[in-house]
Order: C-alpha cells, then sequence, then structure tokens
C-alpha cells in the first residue's frame, strides 16, 4: 500500500509539472525557423499571460481610399524591392492608417487580423505612456524622483537614487548586456526567468552603476522593468489593470491583449504585450492626435512633446562617444535624424510603430525576422526608409472628409 501510495504521489507530481515542462519545451523552441511564426502569435500558450480585455466601446478605424505600396525604396544608395524586402524580413502583418483611416492592411504567413503578436519591445512606448497618465493624475510626482522612492526593491541596487527621467531616457548608467547571442547576457537571463517563471524584479539586485546616471545612453530593457515597477508602487495596482483602465479601455482596443507575467503576476515590461496590428496602431494614432481620441485627452499632450523631445546631447542622433546608437532617443521612443520629425517604436525580430506627423501617418510592422540581429542598426534604417516611402505615398490620397 505504501508502494502505490508513493506511485500515486509521484504521478501527481508528474501531472503538474507536465505543463511546466511542455511550456520550456516551447520556449527552448520559441525562435526555431519552422515555429517562430506560429510562436509569435500564440505566446500565451508558451507562458504566463494576464489578460487586457477589448474595450466595451471599441474604437473602429474606418477604411481610406486603398493604397498600393510603392514598388521600391532607397537606403544606404541601393534600390529595394518593397515586395521582396516584406519577403526577406519575414513579415507578418503590415498596417497603414493615414488621417485616422486604414488604407492598407495585409496579413501574411498565415497570421489575421485577430491574432495578438508578440510585441517585444513596442511594449517599452506602452509602458511610457502610462507613466505620463500617472504623473498627470499625481500618483508620480515628478520625472527628477528616484525610482526607489516608488519601488523600494531597488534601493540597495544600481538603481537607488537614479531618475525616473534617466529611466525613461535609457540613461541609468546601469551595466548591462542587451547581446541576444550571448547565452549569459543579461537580457537573455531575464528570458530565461519568462520561460521558468521566475521573477522579473528580483534581476535588478544583481545589477550596478557602471556610469553616472544621465550622461550615457544605453539601451538596457531592464530600465523599462524598472518603470513597470514604479509603476505598480505608485498606483497600487497591477501594470496590467492600471492600463485597462487609463489606455486600453479608453483608446477603444478591438480586441483582448495579453501582458506576459512572471509567477508573482509581475508584467514583463520591457517587452511581453500581446496586441493585434489595429491595437498597436491605435498608440501610433494616440501619439498623432496629441493624445486626444474623439475630443477626450487620453495621454497628456505634454508628456508626448517631452518623450520626444531630445534635452541633452547623449539623447541626439549621431555617432558620438555619449551613446550606444546613432538614432536619438527620448521617453521609451526612438527618434531618427531627420527634418521628417517621424519617429517609432521597435521591438526585435523587426516589430514597428512607425509615426509620421508630416504625411499623418502610421504604420505597424509585425514581423519574425530571421536576420534581424546580423546587422540591426542597418536594418532598422532599412526599414525606417520603406516606412517614409510608405508614408508619402499615403500622403497623395484623397483627404479625409
Amino acid at each position: 500500500m505504501l508502494l502505490i501510495g508513493i506511485g500515486c504521489v509521484i504521478a501527481g507530481i508528474a501531472l503538474s509539472v507536465k505543463p511546466t515542462i511542455i511550456r520550456l519545451q516551447k520556449a527552448n523552441n520559441l525562435f526555431a525557423p519552422e515555429e517562430i511564426v506560429y510562436n509569435f502569435t500564440h505566446m500565451p500558450e508558451i507562458f504566463r499571460t494576464k489578460e487586457l480585455p477589448a474595450a466595451s466601446h471599441p474604437h473602429i478605424f474606418p477604411n481610406g481610399p486603398a493604397l498600393t505600396l510603392p514598388e521600391s525604396f532607397e537606403a544606404f544608395g541601393k534600390t529595394i524591392n518593397t515586395q521582396e524586402w516584406l519577403q526577406e524580413t519575414k513579415t507578418t502583418g503590415l498596417l497603414v492608417a493615414q488621417d485616422g483611416r486604414i488604407v492598407f492592411e495585409q496579413y501574411y504567413l498565415g497570421n489575421q487580423a485577430d491574432n495578438a503578436h508578440i510585441s517585444w519591445s513596442l511594449a517599452k512606448s506602452f509602458i511610457s505612456a502610462l507613466i505620463g497618465i500617472a504623473i498627470q493624475e499625481g500618483k508620480i510626482e515628478s520625472v527628477h524622483d528616484p525610482v526607489d522612492e516608488y519601488a523600494p526593491l531597488l534601493k540597495g541596487t544600481g538603481y537607488e537614487g537614479v531618475s525616473l527621467k534617466n529611466v525613461l531616457q535609457m540613461s541609468s548608467g546601469i551595466r548591462f548586456n542587451e547581446d541576444y547571442d550571448d547565452p549569459n547576457s543579461d537580457i537573455v537571463q531575464l528570458a530565461r526567468r519568462a520561460a521558468l517563471f521566475d521573477s522579473f524584479n528580483d534581476y535588478a539586485k544583481q545589477l550596478v552603476n557602471e556610469k553616472e546616471p544621465g550622461t550615457y545612453r544605453r539601451y538596457t530593457s531592464f530600465d523599462t522593468q524598472v518603470l513597470a515597477m514604479v509603476l505598480q508602487g505608485a498606483t497600487g495596482e497591477s501594470v496590467t489593470d492600471y492600463m485597462s483602465k487609463k489606455l486600453w479601455q479608453p483608446f477603444g482596443a478591438e480586441h483582448s491583449a495579453w501582458w506576459i507575467v512572471d509567477a508573482s503576476g509581475m508584467e514583463m515590461g520591457f517587452g511581453g504585450l500581446n496586441a493585434t496590428l489595429r491595437d498597436f496602431a491605435k498608440l501610433g494614432q494616440l501619439y498623432l492626435d496629441h493624445g486626444m481620441l474623439n475630443g477626450k485627452p487620453i495621454v497628456p499632450d505634454a508628456w508626448i512633446s517631452a518623450s520626444l523631445s531630445m534635452d541633452s546631447a547623449h539623447l541626439l542622433p549621431g555617432l558620438n562617444g555619449s551613446a550606444d546608437s546613432s538614432i536619438g532617443y527620448g521617453y521609451q521612443w526612438w527618434i531618427p535624424d531627420s527634418p521628417q520629425r517621424d519617429y517609432f517604436a521597435q521591438g526585435i525580430y523587426s516589430q514597428y510603430i512607425f509615426v509620421s506627423p508630416m504625411t499623418n501617418t502610421v504604420i505597424v510592422k509585425t514581423s519574425a525576422d530571421p536576420n534581424y540581429g546580423s546587422d540591426e542598426s542597418k536594418r532598422t534604417v532599412q526599414h525606417v526608409e520603406m516606412f517614409r516611402a510608405i508614408a508619402t505615398a499615403a500622403r497623395k490620397l484623397p483627404l479625409a472628409n
């Protein structure tokens, strides 16, 4: 009887851990060429998630006149065929909204309009918007406040005393390895935590400063996790709940979305949002329209202006010794060097929300780009030039009534 009892216990344990083992196997094959497209639109099957329900009163983009994509675009002195580029970068969806109307929307490689696609670092720009809302509500006093004032776990870490503004601008001074090809890098260790449901926030305990905050810009995904921690501490709510009330419902999300979370339910703020292209586009449209939807303010216009301002030399575009990227940076938005005043959110494997104020255009692209890391900066510029060509073509369409 004892052996039977022990056998039952072992069987019970095996049944309880089986889902975890299956998830780990799927996570291990997350980027496998034959599975990556499916995985990027089915992340809740692999990771623990928390749902953001669709808006009770969704905002539906009206359809505009159909846009024909430009046949080609120029980058680095070469002509690149648009359709070939979309295929090469394994595009899964492309949406163009001009004057608030959808003028182009197409899905590829089996993706569909109602599939929630992993954002990767597009999520950072959503977190930034929520910080701006929390400041307007008085839940956060100022961007000059130290982050550990709202997230006590950060005391005694490299983030203690670092201002919210420095973190927003990826200028925390934290030593952090963002190399996705290095199995021992910080970002890969964070990814393992997602697969194992380990705490994201606890990773802060091993991070130290290597530079004076506010003097050097190094792209550090954990900076955005710190912003998520600040949000949770300042509002007393989870990122999901606060985002649902202050952003997802107000801007009329058409579909439910899902945040990847750890065992404690903490969101992977630096890259764990899963949403549809239309709902990604709503953030770009909101910023383009100065934070307003149907005459109602959602994100403070002053916050949007501050988010797109580069008020220190290390934030400006161009090659210099005070940044690890030649593209400018604001509050979790990329700002290229150009008179067009465009800006974009970007995630690994070529995810984009591109905003063109001069043409009143928003472009969203989701992808499973297998060569994203081969020459990231060059690939980014090529995407930006394609988006500019598309936005220029969209501007020539008949105006909305």
